[in-house]
């Protein structure tokens, strides 16, 4: 089954969805999944080598392994080098979504969000950017958290201030942009942008450039 198929087929399920016509392509954009649907055969390289480098780097995207390949032997060389699931071709569809479904269930983590480039630990207190990672303060952390929600959007000086530290919090609002000064030296310049007469905005695709 053709790639283009299966991408046509979730995104009427309204998944968001990228694809990589080669292996090369793939390693640049497994980062940024929740779920990589793998094949064995690419042009370039092995799907068997792809799910190395995601479990090598721990990423924390689930891998539904698919090949013509029926013999045993594959699938379970695919489940033990760290495949979630192994599905054969010919498939259905519906079959492979609910596949998708059951992984990304097991995936939710209220303490890890990703958006864009970024991806949020509130556990360690820090944000990978693709593979890089880079130490947060806890403020820092909640604060990016904050605009991670609600990413392409301005957020006024006091709206921060009211969500991240709180309507309590009796310091003043300059907080805020050494925070931002702080972020940008960490996450690069561009990641958080000043929107004049409104407050900050977040870019996360820019993270790291």
């Amino acid at each position: 089954m053709q790639s283009s198929i299966i991408q046509s087929y979730l995104k009427g399920q309204e998944y968001q969805v990228m694809t990589a016509s080669t292996g090369q392509a793939a390693l640049e954009q497994v980062s940024q999944a929740d779920l990589v649907i793998l094949d064995v055969i690419l042009p370039d390289m092995s799907g068997y080598e792809i799910l190395s480098f995601i479990r090598e780097n721990q990423l924390r995207a689930r891998v539904i392994m698919l090949s013509t390949l029926a013999d045993t032997s594959f699938k379970v060389r695919g489940l033990k080098s760290g495949a979630d699931d192994y599905l054969g071709k010919p498939f259905d569809l519906t079959e492979l979504e609910a596949r998708i479904q059951a992984l990304l269930r097991q995936n939710f983590n209220p303490l890890e969000a990703t958006t864009g480039r970024l991806r949020i630990s509130k556990v360690d207190q820090c944000v990978y950017i693709q593979q890089k990672k880079v130490e947060l303060s806890k403020q820092e952390t909640e604060l990016l958290w904050y605009m991670a929600e609600h990413p392409e959007q301005p957020h006024s000086r006091q709206e921060l201030l009211d969500n991240v530290w709180g309507a309590d919090f009796q310091g003043g609002e300059r907080i805020i942009d050494v925070m931002m000064v702080s972020l940008r030296k960490k996450l690069g310049n561009k990641v958080i942008q000043t929107v004049r007469g409104v407050g900050y905005q977040l870019h996360p695709e820019e993270a790291g450039k």
